[in-house]
């Protein structure tokens, strides 16, 4: 498979992509449980379930008694979230570089993260590439990933060419999400999965650190990149 177009837009999930914040996210999940009286898991067994919608990532944490009470959850954990999301939380190494000279090259941003809009924006203000993003959206009451609403959302209103679009992130979710929309996609290896569970989803390509991003656009001029181009 090669691609005959040039990359012009790309839209990124937020969490385990551009930020790692799975400490922070983590500890407001352990918050929200021990308001329940579980106390039975330790921050490292819920990195896995970043990227999740909140529904489901305490349907799995909550014994089933109190499924009811799963709307109470989200409420108690993103008010405990909102109050520390900069405890932890820090840009990965090269993103801030990598983000800049993609907007200098004409490169369009966009964000297609799971975390509320208005998060999504705080974060990315905080760590100083909020400007390098022409639509930052977020999941408000919306389709979850990976129904392709967040991807059609940004490409319609940008007016947006789809194959000329990559999705980059680091979970199932994002990888199937544009597969969804129809987009390229670009699996990221430093977030929640490994590198073998990314080859099994065949995304276009996979990356070991953002700053391969400029790699992959640089030397995309005509679409003659490979299926999948793996980092020695």
């Amino acid at each position: 498979m090669t691609h005959s177009h040039i990359i012009k837009n790309i839209l990124f999930d937020v969490d385990g992509t551009l930020l790692d914040s799975k400490k922070d996210i983590a500890n407001a999940q352990l918050h929200t449980l021990h308001q329940f009286g579980v106390d039975s898991f330790k921050a490292e067994d819920l990195y896995p379930l970043i990227g999740k919608s909140l529904f489901e990532i305490f349907s799995v944490l909550l014994p089933p008694h109190l499924h009811d009470r799963i709307p109470d959850a989200g409420v108690i954990y993103r008010t405990h979230y909102r109050a520390h999301v900069f405890d932890h939380t820090m840009l990965f190494p090269g993103v801030h570089e990598t983000i800049q000279r993609l907007h200098q090259q004409g490169i369009n941003l966009a964000t297609a993260t799971t975390k509320s809009t208005e998060t999504t924006e705080r974060v990315l203000k905080h760590f100083g590439i909020a400007g390098y993003f022409c639509h930052i959206l977020g999941t408000d009451n919306t389709p979850l990933k990976p129904d392709p609403y967040l991807i059609d959302t940004v490409v319609t209103q940008q007016g947006w060419k789809y194959d000329e679009t990559l999705m980059v992130g680091d979970t199932d979710k994002d990888i199937d999400l544009g597969k969804n929309a129809g987009v390229l996609t670009c699996a990221v290896s430093y977030g929640s999965m490994s590198r073998a569970q990314l080859v099994a989803l065949e995304p276009d390509w996979i990356i070991d650190s953002i700053g391969e991003l400029l790699t992959i656009v640089e030397s995309n001029p005509r679409g003659t990149q490979p299926s999948v181009s793996l980092s020695t």
